[in-house]
C-alpha cells in the first residue's frame, strides 16, 4: 500500500477569500466543498473543487498587498484548469473580464494553454489535451 497518496489540496491566502471562491464558483465552474470559521473577525475559509480534483483552499491572508509571482520564478506559481473545449473556455473567461497574461502558447503532446490572472492576480491557466499525457518509459 502505498504511503503518500495524492495531493488533496493547494493553498492560497486571499485579501478577500469569500469573493475569491466565489469568482472561481462563478466564473471556472468550482463548488464549494466545505467552508470554515477561523475565529473572531477573520474571514472564513472555502475549500473549492472543479469535479474530482484536487481541491483549492482559499485561506484568508495577513497581508493586503498583492503579490504577482511569474512563470519563472521558483515556489508554487500557477494552478492548470483542464478544459474540455479550449476555444469556449476560452471566451467565457473573456467574457467575464478574466484578466489575459500573454498569448495561446502551444504544449508538449498538441496541447494549448493560455494563462489568467484571478481578481486577486494569482496565476492559473486553462489547458487543453487532445490526449492523455504518456506515460514514461521505465528506465
Amino acid at each position: 500500500m502505498d504511503l503518500f497518496l495524492s495531493i488533496e489540496h493547494i493553498a492560497v491566502g486571499s485579501r478577500h477569500p469569500q469573493a475569491l471562491a466565489e469568482w472561481y464558483a462563478g466564473t471556472l465552474g468550482f463548488q464549494t466543498r466545505i467552508s470554515f470559521d477561523n475565529g473572531p473577525d477573520k474571514p472564513r475559509t472555502f475549500m473549492m473543487q472543479l469535479g474530482n480534483g484536487p481541491m483549492i483552499e482559499i485561506i484568508p491572508s495577513d497581508s493586503r498587498a498583492p503579490v504577482f509571482r511569474n512563470n519563472s520564478q521558483p515556489g508554487w506559481i500557477h494552478a492548470a484548469i483542464l478544459v474540455s473545449d479550449f476555444d469556449r473556455a476560452a471566451e467565457k473567461l473573456r467574457d467575464a473580464g478574466a484578466q489575459l497574461e500573454g498569448e495561446e502558447r502551444a504544449a508538449p503532446f498538441g496541447a494549448r494553454v493560455q494563462f489568467y490572472r484571478d481578481p486577486e492576480g494569482n496565476l492559473f491557466h486553462i489547458l487543453f489535451r487532445p490526449t492523455p499525457l504518456p506515460q514514461d518509459s521505465p528506465k
